[in-house]
C-alpha cells in the first residue's frame, strides 16, 4: 500500500433508522446520513426552504449498504442522498445494483458555486472519478478516539493491543473497514491482497485476517452505529474506539469529554462523503439549487461549525482550523472496489469467525 495515509473505504451493513417514511411529492426527499451531520444540516438549509417554499423531507439511515437498499426499493421516493465511496461502488459495481442506474450523471455546470468554492483537488477525488454521479461534500475519516484522563497517548494501531486495554475497546462492525484498518495497518495494498487470493496465494490474506484478529483481543464490542461509541467515549465504558473525528471534536468542545483524537501513524480508512441525485428524481432542478446553495461559502462554513466535518474551500477559512481531519486530498488512498466485491463473502466470513470464535 502507499504510504500516503489514508485509504478509501465504506461502510458495512447495520441496522436503518429512518425519520419518517415520505414521498416526493411531500417536498425534497434527501436521504442523508444522520445525527449532528443531520442535525446541523436542519438548522442551516431552513434558510433554503423558506426562500424557495420547498420543504427538505429528511430520511437517515445508517450506512450506505441500507441506503443502496432504500433507493433501490423505492427509486422515485428519493430525490438527493450523501453517499460515502462504498455507496457509489455499490451502485457502479456491485451485482444487485449495477444494471440499474440509480443514481443521474450530474451537470456540475447547474452548482456554479461547487467548481468555483471547492478545491479542485478534491473534486478529482479517486473515488469520484469514473462518471460523474458524486459531488464532494466533506471529508471524513475512521482513525481512533482514547480517554485523554486514561491514556497519555495513542499514535499507532499497535496502541490498541496493549493487555492493559482488555475490555476496553470498540471498533465499528464493519468486515471491509476492519480489513481496510488491518491493510493500513501493515503497510499493504488492499486490491494486491485480494488478488493474491484470488490467484490461490493465501499467505497475504491470512496475514492481514490475523492482523484484524490481533486488533480484535481488546475489543468488548463492535459498534454499528456513531452514537453508540459516542456514548460509550462519554460513560467512560470505552478507553479507545475506532471513531469519525467530526463525532470526536464534538465530545470534545460541545461536552468537554476528555477525549482526543489521532490517525494512526500507519494509515487509517477515510470515509469521505459526496452528494448524488436520484436517477428518478422529479425534483432535479430543486436539487440542483439546493445543492448550488450548500456550496455557497457562508453555507458550507455554516455547517461545518455545526457539523464539525471540514468542507474543503478554496482559500483561507478559520473554522477549518484545527478541525479534527485532514485537509490534505493527496493523503487519500482508493480501492479498486470490483476487486473488493469478487471476495467480500470471504472477508465477511472469516470477520464473523474472529468475532465469534
Amino acid at each position: 500500500m502507499s504510504r500516503r495515509k489514508y485509504l478509501q473505504l465504506g461502510a458495512g451493513a447495520s441496522a436503518v433508522a429512518l425519520a419518517g417514511c415520505l414521498s416526493s411529492g411531500d417536498g425534497l426527499v434527501y436521504l442523508c446520513r444522520g445525527g449532528v451531520i443531520e442535525d446541523a444540516e436542519r438548522e442551516v438549509l431552513q434558510e433554503w426552504e423558506d426562500e424557495n417554499d420547498i420543504d427538505i423531507q429528511f430520511e437517515s439511515a445508517a450506512d450506505d449498504s441500507a441506503m443502496m437498499e432504500q433507493i433501490s426499493a423505492d427509486p422515485g421516493g428519493y430525490d438527493i442522498v450523501t453517499l460515502a465511496p462504498y455507496g457509489l461502488a455499490l451502485e457502479r459495481h456491485h451485482p444487485d445494483y449495477e444494471d440499474d442506474d440509480y443514481l443521474a450523471e450530474l451537470d456540475f455546470g447547474e452548482v456554479p458555486n461547487y467548481e468555483e468554492n471547492i478545491q479542485e483537488e478534491w473534486r478529482n477525488a479517486d473515488f469520484l472519478q469514473g462518471d460523474d454521479k458524486g459531488m464532494f461534500y466533506h471529508i471524513s475519516n475512521q482513525g481512533l478516539a482514547y480517554n485523554t484522563d486514561e491514556l497519555g497517548e495513542v499514535s499507532s494501531w499497535e496502541d490498541i493491543k496493549d493487555p492493559d486495554l482488555d475490555g476496553e475497546v470498540s471498533l465499528f462492525d464493519s468486515a471491509p473497514t476492519r480489513f481496510g484498518q488491518a491493510c493500513a495497518a501493515l503497510d499493504m495494498d488492499v486490491a494486491e491482497v485480494v488478488d493474491d487470493l484470488g490467484d490461490g496465494d493465501e499467505e497475504p490474506f491470512e496475514q492481514v485476517m490475523g492482523e484484524v484478529a490481533e486488533q480484535h483481543q481488546n475489543v468488548y464490542q463492535y459498534w454499528q452505529a456513531g452514537d453508540q461509541f459516542m456514548q460509550d467515549l462519554r460513560e467512560g465504558q470505552a478507553t479507545v474506539a475506532s471513531a469519525w473525528g467530526g463525532r470526536v471534536e464534538m465530545l470534545a468542545r460541545d461536552e468537554d469529554v476528555p477525549v482526543d483524537y489521532v490517525i494512526p501513524e500507519e494509515g487509517c480508512v477515510s470515509w469521505s462523503v459526496a452528494f448524488s441525485i436520484i436517477e428518478e428524481s422529479d425534483m432535479k432542478e430543486e436539487a440542483y439549487d439546493l445543492l448550488n446553495f450548500i456550496y455557497e461559502e457562508e453555507t458550507a462554513t455554516d455547517l461545518v461549525e455545526q457539523h464539525y466535518y471540514p468542507m474543503p474551500l478554496e482559500g483561507d477559512h478559520e473554522v477549518m482550523e484545527g478541525r479534527f481531519e485532514s485537509l490534505d486530498a493527496d493523503n487519500v488512498v482508493s480501492f479498486s472496489w470490483p476487486h473488493i466485491f469478487g471476495a467480500i463473502d470471504t472477508i465477511e466470513e472469516e470477520f464473523e469467525s474472529i468475532k465469534h470464535g
